[in-house]
């Protein structure tokens, strides 16, 4: 399966409609459809938001690109960049494998934070509202 059907099939799974996904995904549903139809790629923001708009796990999504979940790439963009801005790739994981486990525990634990501090709100807020109806 590759990257067009899995979204054509998870989308329909999901009763989502083509427009509904191109706006979740900040695009032209026209746009969309050549991507669901394999005529167009997804730039590298719109891939980012296909976990969190569709449900599909970000290793999913690198199986379906056949790109190598153990290398990360830092894409900079300098002097020698061209004018359609793909700047300089650099594989950086081998080198610093320690650093971004690092970044990924504290990415992990400040979305505990977050979720610990929606359900806080969530209890605050109804505490709010028993108040105001006394």
């Amino acid at each position: 399966m590759n990257l067009s059907d899995k979204l054509f099939t998870t989308r329909t799974a999901k009763k989502l409609s083509k427009q509904e996904v191109a706006d979740l995904l900040g695009m032209d549903v026209t746009t969309y459809g050549r991507v669901e139809a394999g005529k167009r790629n997804l730039e590298i923001d719109k891939l980012k938001l296909l976990p969190e708009t569709l449900g599909i796990k970000a290793e999913e999504i690198l199986d379906l690109l056949e790109i190598d979940k153990g290398t990360t790439f830092n894409i900079t963009n300098s002097e020698n960049a061209t004018s359609n801005g793909i700047g300089n790739i650099e594989n950086f994981y081998n080198e610093n494998k320690d650093a971004l486990a690092e970044i990924k525990k504290l990415y992990t634990e400040l979305l505990q934070q977050k979720d610990s501090m929606i359900d806080y709100l969530k209890k605050e807020n109804e505490e709010l509202k028993n108040l105001l109806k006394k």
